[in-house]
């Protein structure tokens, strides 16, 4: 217990003493820092290549598990490199690589072209257009992990071709998108599949935006619908053609206990992914919040799967930043500083999760997090959240977390064996230092 009070002593410091000590300077009337890069280009400037990466380096605490203990730890979240080339005004392209855990996966690989009227086309591996958080940078999340809802639903990277059109108070996209090649264990799923005959499945995927105060760079409103029909890919799993699975980490990525995991739900037909975006900010205030339903269609006269999520997110920078959002995206890019040292950024969130569907059980869940960001410069920033989680008694990591007790007094990992309601409830204290290059 002791050494525990240390750690949570140093990781408060980490934040608070910065901003106490510059509470008093007055605003730099300097410009601000621009993120440092490594940019070569040719003289007409028609051709132009920039190098760069992120870091994420992350550690936490875990407190209270009623039932499964989970492992405190350390570890890397991202370590990222990427390449950006531009030739001239219209043709781009970028490449984004993971090398996590000494692992390696494929991010952002694609090819893009520009029109003269807001309109562009691109081709390769890229997030599909479904949902504000997906489209939030992960380097500028309002806290170290995106709500579960997010994390369970959103398509993320996969391979396609999509068209965008951004203009004043409109953004729009539309996409065909295919499987996903993120890592190594899909790769290897889909070519096993692939070998055995199993088409790999196919998604459209669309999302619009609607931001009426988009030229106000101090407030502004963010409205939008997206919506995603799926066919089941071949990623999931060896020989398990027309298979989809939902799981979340809850809130934490040290946790290698995905509590919240539908297992694998095979004779899927297709999936319907719906989900409703709303934001708004002022000076130095944002918020943002999302619905998403899902719709898991079965074969042989089994019953529809309903699962359904949200998540409500504010913040406030305490000392003169601005928020600021980006249209092209339709999501917030990390905010401008009020003084020289930086910026302290305050954040509470509310999500719920839910997987129990007819006849799939994998667990319902409700976070609270609250953080503390502190904006160094625009190359480093520390986060330090605070998350409490509460699951339901099927929340049991698809049968491999204890659950609850039976009414002997032995431990339970199936739900129907829980005496009383069961479920794994405990915090979260994490620490998140990361550096942009």
């Amino acid at each position: 217990m002791r050494e525990r009070l240390v750690t949570l002593t140093v990781l408060g410091c980490l934040l608070a003493c910065p901003a106490m000590g510059y509470a008093d300077e007055p605003q730099s009337s300097l410009p601000e820092v621009k993120k440092e890069s490594l940019t070569f280009s040719s003289d007409d400037n028609k051709f132009k290549i920039t190098f760069g990466g992120r870091i994420q380096a992350d550690g936490a605490l875990f407190f209270g598990e009623d039932y499964q203990p989970i492992g405190d730890g350390v570890g890397f979240r991202r370590v990222r490199l990427h390449t950006d080339v531009s030739f001239g005004k219209q043709l781009s392209g970028k490449i984004e690589m993971d090398f996590t855990d000494g692992g390696f996966s494929l991010k952002d690989c694609f090819i893009r072209y520009n029109l003269n009227n807001g309109i562009y086309f691109r081709a390769g591996n890229f997030k599909e257009s479904f949902g504000m958080d997906a489209m939030t940078s992960s380097g500028d999340l309002m806290f170290m992990e995106k709500a579960n809802v997010s994390s369970a639903f959103n398509p993320e990277f996969h391979m396609g071709v999509q068209a965008a059109w951004q203009y004043k108070q409109f953004l729009g996209a539309a996409g065909v998108h295919f499987r996903a090649i993120n890592g190594s264990k899909e790769k290897d799923y889909s070519e096993s599949n692939n070998k055995d005959g199993i088409d790999e499945g196919i998604s459209y995927t669309a999302r619009g935006v609607w931001m009426p105060m988009s030229a106000n760079k101090e407030k502004g409103l963010h409205l939008g619908l997206a919506a995603s029909y799926r066919t089941p890919k071949t990623s999931v799993g060896t020989k398990m053609p027309n298979t989809v699975r939902y799981s979340s980490n809850s809130l934490s990525r040290i946790n290698k206990i995905k509590f919240l995991d539908t297992g694998p739900i095979a004779s899927v037909s297709h999936d319907w992914l719906v989900g409703g975006e709303l934001g708004a900010f002022y000076k130095a205030f944002r918020m943002q919040g999302e619905y998403i339903l899902n719709n898991t269609s079965r074969m042989e006269g089994l019953g529809t799967e309903r699962f359904n999520g949200f998540y409500v997110q504010a913040s406030y920078l305490l000392f003169g930043g601005q928020q600021k959002y980006s249209t092209s995206r339709g999501a917030f890019t990390e905010p401008s500083f009020g003084r020289s040292w930086g910026d302290v950024e305050l954040a509470a969130r509310f999500d719920r999760l839910d997987l129990n569907g007819n006849l799939i059980k994998g667990g319902t869940s409700d976070g609270w997090t609250v953080g503390a960001t502190y904006y160094v410069n625009r190359n480093l920033k520390l986060q330090l959240n605070y998350s409490y989680v509460a699951h339901d008694k099927y929340a049991n990591a698809y049968g491999a977390a204890a659950v609850g007790v039976m009414e002997n007094g032995q431990i339970a990992y199936k739900p129907e064996d829980v005496a009383g309601e069961g479920g794994n409830d405990y915090g979260i204290l994490g620490l998140r230092i990361q550096l942009n290059f």
